[in-house]
């Protein structure tokens, strides 16, 4: 069938009460008054008057308990009543010399004992280790035993004292951690008062039979009431009768039985009658006991829940271990002194009976009991191997030994035990192995091949990639290996508050999926899920406290996906979906390897899930990405057609912020150079245009070699002129690149010249250079057809720049005052004195350098300033902006320069100096400290201050 799923279970407030259903601390939990009724207030005083009082039981005990440590004592222990007790050790002399349960001491060494103090003072008379001639009442007769007494050591107290107070104490912390993790379950009430009668009546057994000094009423209250507790816990537990729902009065009932058995108990005793009613507690006890059996076999024989037939199992394991031996031999103790022949002393037995209450502990507090069927199909098990093996050693004995003695004769005592070690090595696993079998035979209908299931799963998710067939192959084995009425696999949609829910459609034995239906992450259960990230049962709703806030509405949710198990898909600690189970078809509970399969299962789905959803984002991150790559293709086509018109301080501009690049004009300091061809409009007259345009290209191609070479930046070009900036941090810098361009720009016409001598008419170049502040950015010119931006220097030093342009005459580069100071003397320039230049209203100091007498000289010391000629390299770098570090290549490389490329250009400042971590060639490892001093295509240019290696 399809499960309809999607509509909202809860509204907003779903999320918000999972995460209150986390786990609080149980005991602030335990003692919180808000809130809570009459009946659970009762409950929780109870639990406190409960430990108080075994607490205060336990503190006397204890300090009447170590008066006796190396005390002188008879050899045995007795009650007030001078019978001798069940509790003892075989060591000691008493039970060495005969003395047992239940003989009574009448006299020692011909004295009269009728009380604790005169069986002790007979015991003082005598020194430690003498004998003391006892007259015992056994069977109605008079018998003589002679006793040597003993002193009580610390081996003793522990044997005796230690063993039932370590018990009494074991049962009270099983009554306390079941009602701290389920404080208003009436199990666990009843369990409480269980235990508590049971730990009272352990803890004060050795008192009763050693100092007789305070508990001994308070011990035959226990053990009337006892019965009753048990009586209590059977009605209530692993399910409550039906009876007790109708009749809730019943509950007093054992109660009343117990009250009528302690008046005359009590008032009887010491008194022979009281014997009578002392059985007649016993046999209740016994009653008691059989209906705590009794009441899970009814509940695994008629129609209880899951829950309880798997917790009736765990309680029928507890008590086939501890308690109906137990209570048959303290029964047969009592009555017959012995039991199968052998003298039983109670306190060993405290032991073996901690494995019931701890067994009723577990299932109370556990609601995922799926390991019961695994432990009681091992208990089962060992036990049947026990029995093989006991019998096996029993006959080896009594037929083994006689055959080899008649083989061997006297020798074959030595060797019948090496013949069944052998035995027990060739047989034990062979036999044990059918015992399994056959015990899973008996338990288990169908055994779970669960490697074969999980290997097919593995091998039919890891080729799939569709969601769609991931569900139904998973619907499918859950199916086919679970038998589970209903399933339902809810995907979580990855990026979107919504999920995806497919259900079994029994008639088409296929995964159903309905509409999309879109859902907030509120609803409870998924939010709890989410929040839980492991399985949930909804017998965890119904009984955890943790998940009191949000019970009715998970459990509503549950209902509506017919499920009883929740298992979260879980990838790299995020869920992915969720994979809820029905009931089984067979009706028995979840047991361990089907919860091992389900979450194998459920980690591989959300795994297939997971490479399902990236298969998608990659097909779409594929799509996506081949409309980028072609929409970056036409970009890139576009900036290098456009990087031809566009200056290179305009195109770094861009690059540092292509979405609001910084346009605005600023105020910087420059040098600026301007160059024009002589005589351009009578060569435009002479030659075609297309000449014109080769030669124009053939000189300003050699000119722009020399801009690049010293960092120059075109601005602007006009037909026969070309106007230069160049800019740097330091202001004598790019002066000098100013003129060095310059004179490169005059040394190169002239080789051109004489290169096509007798093809065309030698030309000549104006050139002027002129330093200082300039307002450098966009220009906006509006007009009725639109507005145009341009990008460029402007003011007096572009001015000046102009006219000193037209001043030189016979290959020389004029520049202005500012741009010679700056030069200082590394060229030798020639004063041309005040010249007048056009639209400037002062006379300017001029000055001359001439080509052939310093453009060589003047451009090795340039050279060596920028860091000797640059080779190319490979070196990986790690150049660190603060704390941040960003891994690029160095493309070439002088003595105190580089080219860092790959990094982010716009994190840098000009002129601001950063850490270099670089890799060379070899293998080393270089760090240091440089400067930035351009930003070009190629890379961010850096100056050291460090030399750098050659190689």
């Amino acid at each position: 069938m399809s499960i309809p799923v999607g509509a909202h279970i809860a509204d907003g407030w779903g999320a918000r009460t999972a995460a209150r259903a986390r786990l609080h601390s149980p005991l602030r939990r335990l003692l919180s008054p808000t809130g809570l009724s009459r009946a659970q207030a009762a409950g929780r005083i109870a639990f406190l008057a409960v430990v108080l009082a075994v607490s205060i039981i336990s503190l006397i005990s204890v300090v009447n308990a170590l008066t006796w440590v190396n005390r002188p004592f008879a050899g045995f222990l007795v009650n007030p009543r001078m019978v001798v007790g069940t509790v003892g050790q075989y060591n000691w002399t008493g039970p060495a010399a005969g003395v047992r349960n239940p003989d009574r001491i009448l006299t020692a060494n011909n004295r009269r004992v009728g009380t604790i103090g005169d069986l002790e003072a007979a015991v003082r008379d005598a020194p430690v280790g003498a004998p003391v001639r006892y007259k015992i009442e056994r069977g109605g007769r008079a018998v003589q035993a002679i006793v040597h007494t003993m002193r009580f050591s610390w081996a003793d107290l522990l044997t005796t004292f230690g063993i039932t107070f370590a018990s009494g104490l074991t049962y009270l912390l099983l009554a306390v951690i079941v009602f701290l993790l389920k404080p208003d379950a009436e199990a666990s009430v009843a369990f409480l008062l269980a235990c508590f009668v049971l730990s009272v009546f352990t803890i004060v057994s050795f008192d009763v039979f050693s100092t007789h000094r305070a508990f001994t009423r308070l011990y035959l209250l226990a053990d009337t009431v006892l019965p009753a507790a048990f009586l209590h816990l059977a009605l209530v537990f692993p399910e409550r009768r039906r009876v007790i729902e109708r009749h809730p009065t019943l509950l007093l009932a054992p109660y009343l039985v117990s009250v009528a058995l302690a008046i005359p108990y009590q008032l009887l005793y010491p008194r022979p009658p009281f014997e009578l009613f002392a059985k007649a507690s016993r046999l209740y006890a016994v009653v008691a006991a059989l209906a705590l059996i009794a009441s899970p076999l009814l509940v695994i024989l008629g129609r209880a829940s899951r829950l309880a037939r798997q917790r009736a199992k765990v309680v029928l394991l507890g008590a086939a271990l501890a308690f109906p031996i137990t209570g048959v031999v303290r029964y047969a103790a009592l009555v017959g002194g012995s039991f199968l022949g052998l003298t039983i002393q109670t306190n060993l037995l405290a032991l073996p009976l901690i494995l019931f209450p701890a067994s009723i502990a577990y299932a109370i507090a556990r609601h995922n009991l799926f390991d019961v069927d695994v432990y009681i199909k091992r208990a089962v098990g060992y036990g049947v191997m026990t029995v093989l093996v006991g019998v096996t050693y029993l006959s080896t004995q009594a037929v083994m030994n006689q055959v080899i003695l008649a083989m061997f004769g006297e020798g074959g005592e030595r060797i019948a035990p090496i013949l069944f070690a052998l035995s027990v090595v060739l047989l034990f696993n062979p036999v044990n192995r059918r015992v399994q079998d056959t015990v899973d035979r008996v338990f288990f209908r169908k055994a779970l091949d669960y490697k074969q299931t999980v290997s097919a799963v593995s091998d039919a998710l890891a080729s799939m990639l569709n969601l769609d067939q991931i569900v139904q192959q998973v619907i499918r084995t859950v199916r086919q290996e679970m038998f589970v009425d209903t399933a339902a696999l809810i995907v979580l949609e990855p990026g979107l508050q919504s999920y995806r829910t497919f259900g079994l459609d029994e008639a088409k034995d296929a995964a159903a999926a309905p509409p999309r239906a879109p859902v907030a992450y509120d609803d409870p259960l998924l939010a709890l899920i989410r929040e839980e990230k492991t399985l949930i049962t909804r017998y965890d709703v119904d009984e955890d406290p943790r998940y009191a806030a949000a019970r009715a509405a998970c459990l509503t949710s549950f209902s509506t996906l017919a499920a009883s198990l929740a298992i979260p898909l879980i990838y790299h600690g995020e869920v992915k979906g969720v994979l809820a189970l029905g009931e089984k078809k067979s009706g028995e509970f979840y047991a361990r390897e089907d919860v091992d399969l389900l979450t194998t299962m459920a980690n591989q789905t959300a795994v297939a899930i997971q490479n399902a959803n990236t298969h998608e984002e990659v097909v779409r991150y594929a799509a996506e990405l081949a409309a980028s790559l072609r929409r970056i293709q036409i970009l890139e086509s576009i900036k290098t057609n456009l990087a031809k018109f566009v200056p290179k301080t305009v195109q770094n501009l861009i690059e540092e912020s292509p979405e609001a690049p910084s346009l605005d004009k600023r105020e910087a300091d420059l040098s600026v150079v301007f160059a024009d061809i002589t005589g351009y409009t009578r060569l435009s007259a002479q030659l075609a245009l297309d000449q014109v345009n080769r030669l124009v290209e053939r000189y300003f191609g050699a000119f722009l070699d020399e801009i690049v070479r010293y960092g120059g930046d075109v601005n602007e070009t006009a037909g026969d002129g070309l106007m230069v900036i160049f800019r740097d941090p330091d202001p004598n810098r790019h002066a000098h690149a100013a003129v060095l361009a310059a004179l490169g720009i005059q040394r190169r016409t002239r080789e051109i010249n004489d290169e096509l001598k007798g093809q065309f008419e030698p030309i000549a170049m104006h050139v002027g250079v002129n330093s200082g502040i300039a307002s450098v950015g966009a220009t906006k010119i509006e007009g009725a057809a639109g507005t145009r931006w341009t990008y460029t220097a402007s003011g007096p030093t572009t001015n000046i720049a102009a006219r000193l342009a037209a001043l030189g005459e016979g290959g020389a580069v004029v520049t202005s005052e500012e741009t010679c100071r700056r030069l200082g003397h590394d060229f030798d320039v020639e004063d041309m004195g005040l010249q007048s230049l056009k639209n400037v209203a002062q006379p300017v100091r001029v000055y001359r350098l001439a080509v052939e007498e310093v453009e060589p000289e003047a451009a090795a010391v340039f050279d060596e300033r920028r860091g000797h000629p640059r080779r190319p390299v490979s070196w990986p770098v790690r150049l660190w902006v603060g704390e941040e570090s960003f891994q690029g290549h160095i493309v070439d490389a002088s003595l105190h320069g580089v080219c860092v490329a790959t990094v982010p250009m716009a994190l840098l400042d000009m002129g601001k100096s950063y850490r270099l971590e670089v890799t060379l060639a070899g293998g080393g490892e270089l760090r240091c400290v440089a400067e930035v001093r351009s930003l070009g295509d190629r890379g961010v240019g850096m100056e050291t201050k460090e030399p750098l290696p050659a190689g």
